[in-house]
């Protein structure tokens, strides 16, 4: 019984096994996707985005991650997302002048698989970037026991230091998710080398001791020159501009003291008044860029050529730091005077886009434009460097000038004004300086009039200052200066402005030469239209006599002075000279540039209007009916200067009263 009984159950088991296999063998086997590879390639110059989203064109230096998978699996593996984590993140960035870095090239072999996609993620600045993570859809189908291979382009904001970036990648793949988790990988950007050896650091500090001693040599030769006592540099140097007397051309005078070959404005900075601090600072600086790039790199199972090259120098520098502390006399612990950038660690670019975003909080635009503007007048490399590209126009169309516009989109007053102010600390005497804020002044006209005008004027003062007021650079900014004003509507200093242009023109080309003419014409128009008529009818009754001797009674200009004339006279209450001279004046135009010329008609306009002014309402009704009729028939009856003598013959058939005749 027992045994019958064992017998069934075993027949049961096997039968349940038996079905178990089957099934087993009928069930699709899963994929099973594997990392072969991550390598850091160079970048191509195909155009990838920064972390707002912006293309950064061709120049762009990001780094690009080369990813192969394999799938061993039984099927096709669908890959869906991958996940970028920033473990770390440092930024490595010079603080004195004359430490830029040279690029570094990179070579890489491709391998024979080719790429099938390239993936954009924006990676943010080192300060926002630890323990972030970027997230992006995948659209790669890796076939059962097949390899694929993708590219990831890691975009990142311009910048004038360098980042670098310990980061974890995560594919995420089929239904449910499956997890790939890549080892760690160091990158950095831009791709190139930026690790300064002991003695480059060395070099910089003693030259920025030898600036220190020539500044104090000067003061102390001034103050000698002065009958004052010299500073006790050595026991109790003074700390701030304070501790030192006034009008010291040695402390914020002239560069030319020091024989440098060259003249120019210039002041100490921060860093002179406490050197040892500033070399503390820097020291300290490079030991923790250093420390943490070497941390992030060694602990990395995948670092990019760039990295791997420098680690042997950054290692170099941190074990030599102990004795540059020791040999410029610093204490390792010394407390330091933060020298380069000011507070903040923001990069230019990043800021210059904060001023420039309309949708952006007005106290962040603020907080920006501040901290941009404290920087230039630290004279901060970096900033100094990146505004003098910008200035430059670099980059064609796609240029950071040619975006802004300096005055055709929101808040680029405040750009144009910052790259103003720049240029006059950068070369307040330098004539390249002068001609690009012209320059400018003249971009930023196409939208801001006013603020053209206003960058014109301080321009007008600088340049005549540097270069003299009758310099031909210094002429041409008056020129420009007059256009702005006249088109913003100042026009009180246009005239005064054309008044010294005429001055210039009898100067240079002479009291009887065409723009002499043209521009005696354009003062006289702007002092009527700044509200002073008798003063514009003193200069056209002085200019009338001279266009018609030098340009001829016919030529057009003579004519169009003979126009304002007779115009002013009735403004400044000589309404009857007014309409007798628009009298002569009509028919001579009607026989010299004809009947439908836009200038016949206007002063067809002028002489109606001073008709009735001077107390003839009727034929000033007559006239101006008579010229509605040409000027729909010429211009179009939607025209505004139409409709302006539409509006001239109601108010005019009004005045002359019900019984007036009126001419069709």
């Amino acid at each position: 019984m027992l045994a019958t009984v064992f017998g069934l159950i075993g027949g049961i088991a096997a039968a349940v096994i038996g079905a178990w296999a089957a099934l087993r063998a009928r069930r699709l086997p899963k994929s099973q996707v594997e990392l072969v590879d991550v390598a850091i390639v160079p970048p191509s110059p195909s155009v990838s985005l920064s972390a707002s989203g912006s293309a950064l064109g061709p120049r762009d230096m990001s780094p690009v991650l080369d990813v192969k998978v394999r799938n061993t699996g039984g099927q096709s593996a669908v890959l869906k997302r991958l996940v970028v984590r920033v473990d770390r993140a440092v930024r490595c960035g010079s603080m004195f002048d004359g430490m830029r870095l040279t690029p570094y090239r990179a070579l890489w072999v491709g391998a024979v698989l080719p790429v099938s996609a390239t993936y954009d993620v924006a990676i943010p600045p080192p300060e926002d970037a630890g323990g972030s993570q970027c997230v992006i859809g995948l659209s790669q189908v890796v076939a059962q026991g097949e390899a694929d291979r993708f590219e990831v382009r890691l975009g990142m904001e311009p910048t004038f230091d360098t980042y670098v970036y310990g980061l974890d990648l995560e594919i995420v793949y089929d239904g449910n998710d499956r997890l790939m988790t890549s080892p760690k990988v160091a990158v950095a950007f831009p791709q190139r080398g930026f690790v300064y050896s002991a003695d480059e650091i060395r070099t910089v500090i003693r030259g920025f001791l030898e600036e220190t001693g020539k500044v104090r040599d000067a003061i102390d030769a001034e103050m000698t020159e002065r009958g004052l006592s010299v500073p006790d540099w050595e026991s109790a140097p003074p700390r701030r501009r304070s501790d030192l007397p006034d009008g010291l051309v040695s402390v914020d005078g002239i560069a030319d003291l020091f024989s440098s070959g060259g003249g120019g404005v210039y002041e100490v900075t921060e860093a002179f008044w406490d050197p040892r601090r500033a070399i503390a600072g820097h020291l300290q600086s490079f030991e923790r860029m250093y420390r943490e790039a070497v941390e992030i790199t060694v602990g990395a199972a995948v670092a990019d050529d760039v990295l791997t090259a420098s680690l042997a120098r950054a290692e170099a520098v941190l074990a030599q730091l102990p004795a540059m502390y020791a040999e410029f006399g610093i204490p390792a612990a010394a407390e330091a005077l933060p020298v380069g950038e000011p507070a903040g660690t923001k990069q230019p670019a990043r800021l210059m886009e904060e001023i420039l975003d309309h949708d952006g909080e007005s106290t962040a635009r603020e907080s920006a434009l501040e901290e941009l503007r404290s920087r230039i007048r630290a004279r901060d490399e970096g900033t100094f460097w990146f505004l003098g590209r910008l200035a430059a126009g670099e980059g064609g169309p796609d240029s950071w000038l040619a975006r802004i516009g300096l005055g055709r989109m929101p808040n680029a007053t405040s750009a144009a004004e910052l790259l103003d102010e720049f240029l006059r600390l950068r070369g307040p005497d330098d004539r390249e300086s002068l001609n690009t804020r012209r320059h400018m002044a003249r971009r930023r006209g196409g939208g801001d009039a006013a603020g053209a005008a206003a960058a014109l004027k301080t321009l007008l003062d600088d340049a005549s200052r540097a270069l003299g007021p009758q310099d031909p650079d210094t002429c041409a900014t008056r020129v420009e200066l007059f256009h702005f004003l006249d088109e913003a509507g100042d026009m009180a200093a246009a005239a005064m402005v054309a008044a010294d242009i005429v001055a210039d023109q009898r100067r240079t080309v002479g009291p009887d030469h065409r723009n002499t003419i043209l521009y005696r014409h354009t003062h006289g128009f702007c002092l009527g239209e700044a509200g002073d008529p008798a003063r514009a009818v003193e200069v056209f009754s002085g200019l009338i006599g001279d266009a018609v001797r030098v340009l001829g009674p016919d030529d057009p200009d003579t004519l169009n002075v003979r126009h304002e004339l007779a115009r002013w006279r009735g403004r400044a209450g000589d309404t009857a000279g007014a309409a007798a001279a628009f009298a002569e004046l009509v028919p001579d135009r009607v026989r010299i540039q004809g009947p439908d010329h836009p200038h016949t008609l206007l002063s067809r306009h002028n002489l109606a209007l001073w008709t009735g002014e001077a107390g003839d309402a009727v034929g000033a009704t007559a006239a101006f009916a008579e010229l509605v009729v040409d000027r729909r028939r010429v211009l179009g009856p939607e025209h505004p200067d139409t409709l302006k003598s539409e509006r001239a013959l109601a108010h005019w058939r009004e005045q002359s009263g019900p019984h007036s005749r009126t001419v069709q």
